[in-house]
Parts: structure tokens; C-alpha cells; sequence
């Protein structure tokens, strides 16, 4: 299988060989690690690390929350010491 990414705003597309992509922070943490799925036709998303965004610390817990039938919003949930 054969991956790419194409951002929105520049239609620029990027060839991944690998399986997965990382969302990563300034300080070099990763916020989310995306997969696809074993079966082909899924993604697996991930919260790697703790990260400190905009003065606040966030957990690798996340939520996910149902926009409509074809859109899913994931959001990491902040620290809870």
C-alpha cells in the first residue's frame, strides 16, 4: 500500500514510505502518531508523549468526539496531576 499527504491550503503532497506520520510539538515531542490500520481502510490515532501546550501540560489520554457521520474530532486531555 501506497501513502501520501497532501496538505489543504497549497495542494502540496508529500510521499511517506512508511505506515505512520507524527505530529510533532517545538520541543520535539509528539502529540499524535497516526497509523494506518491493519486492515487497510482504518486509522490508528496516538498520544506518544506529555506535552506543554500554551503554558499547559496535556496527558496521552484523548478523547474522541463525533462531529457528524464522516467527521471525528481527537483531542489529548489536559494533565490531571
Amino acid at each position: 500500500m501506497s501513502l501520501h499527504i497532501e496538505t489543504l491550503h497549497d495542494k502540496q503532497t508529500f510521499r511517506v514510505s512508511a505506515r505512520s506520520v507524527r505530529f510533532v510539538t517545538d520541543d520535539n515531542r509528539t502529540m499524535f502518531e497516526v497509523h494506518i490500520g491493519k486492515d487497510g481502510k482504518s486509522i490508528v490515532v496516538t498520544a506518544v508523549d506529555f506535552v506543554n501546550y500554551k503554558e499547559e501540560i496535556y496527558s496521552i489520554r484523548l478523547a474522541a468526539c463525533p462531529n457528524a457521520s464522516n467527521s471525528l474530532t481527537i483531542r489529548t486531555l489536559p494533565y490531571d496531576a
